[in-house]
């Protein structure tokens, strides 16, 4: 009767592995069951001793912090074990990031020069290497949050020659990207200022703040617009493409050398620049979203591949979840390839 007991939970193991692996999902089960067997022993034999233990309030709740602490670490191991095979947006955001890491240096950033390295030679973290670092309690990386990178044509309140360009620059593309301060949300978020008026010059670790403040600024005032007809694969490209942009806005900030510069200037330059680049709209950066979308074009087709030899899913089976924003506009030609 044991033997058919075990079977049964054997097979019922198996299948539910099966299962969780079709859904691209791959778990440890000696793990799951190595941990869940010693947290078993562990309470047996406190229970078992709660006589030596004694009945005062005391010995009970230090006994119940010793068992929720094992529980507590068991629980985490179990989903540190866990690893998806699919893209959310979050894990699709770092991965990205490795990717042009990779590919890309700071001359080739800004100009769209071609790739610095071939398929093979490109390392991004795969599923396992993911599974490790990924946060588990604590939140997203704010530039990885969908709120943050995703949104409409009112977040920036775009000109209608600024979005008459931007269709121009993006005509065969189900996605746009628009450049501007987002002033629809008041997220509590820091803004470079300098000091108060009539304070001292900054030193060189104030500076430095004051250059990575703008820096953050310039890659958060960006955003993804989605076309109503947008798959999956649009949004591994718009991701792409909004990652390279990111990276060229923060590298047009000035220098700590610049600010420097300013900041010994007499009146308020440091201030007025400041202020300029942190009201940069896309009729601002016109060359920049347009460089953008060209690089992230060029790089789509090699980012796929990289995906799928690092064990990837295919962009079909990215678990983004519903992005509800948004539009509608005439593309010309066909865009991204559909997949379904």
């Amino acid at each position: 009767m044991s033997t058919c007991r075990i079977t049964e939970r054997n097979l019922f193991a198996d299948s539910l592995y099966a299962h969780l692996y079709n859904c691209g999902i791959t778990i440890s089960l000696n793990l799951l069951s190595f941990i869940s067997f010693h947290f078993r022993i562990l309470s047996s034999l406190i229970i078992h001793h709660v006589g030596a233990i004694g009945t005062s309030v005391q010995a009970v709740l230090s006994v119940w912090i010793t068992l929720q602490f094992f529980e507590v670490t068991c629980v985490y191991k179990q989903l540190r074990a866990v690893v998806f095979r699919m893209l959310n947006f979050e894990r699709l955001w770092l991965v990205t990031n490795h990717f042009l890491d990779e590919v890309l240096d700071s001359e080739s950033t800004m100009n769209g020069k071609d790739l610095r390295r071939s398929i093979s030679e490109i390392i991004i973290p795969t599923p396992d290497i993911m599974a490790k670092s990924e946060r588990i309690f604590l939140p997203p990386n704010h530039l990885a949050r969908r709120a943050i990178s995703f949104g409409s044509f009112g977040r920036a309140k775009l000109a209608p020659d600024e979005l008459s360009e931007l269709m121009e620059i993006f005509a065969k593309e189900k996605f746009l990207l628009v450049v501007g301060k987002d002033v629809k949300n008041n997220r509590r978020t820091k803004t470079a200022r300098k000091r108060a008026n009539g304070a001292k010059q900054l030193n060189s670790s104030e500076l430095l703040a004051l250059a990575e403040q703008m820096k953050q600024e310039a890659m958060e005032n960006c955003h993804i617009v989605l076309h109503a007809e947008a798959n999956n694969a649009d949004i591994v490209k718009s991701t792409l493409a909004l990652a390279v942009l990111r990276r060229k806005l923060s590298d047009s900030v000035p220098s700590i050398d610049e600010l420097q510069r300013l900041d010994n200037c007499q009146g308020d330059a440091i201030d007025e620049m400041i202020n300029t680049y942190s009201s940069r709209r896309c009729r601002d950066v016109m060359d920049l979203i347009r460089l953008s979308r060209e690089q992230g074009d060029q790089l789509f087709g090699t980012f796929l591949k990289v995906l799928s030899i690092r064990q990837w899913a295919t962009p079909a089976r990215f678990m983004f979840g519903r992005v509800s924003m948004r539009a509608e506009w005439p593309i010309r030609g066909s865009g991204s390839k559909n997949v379904k």
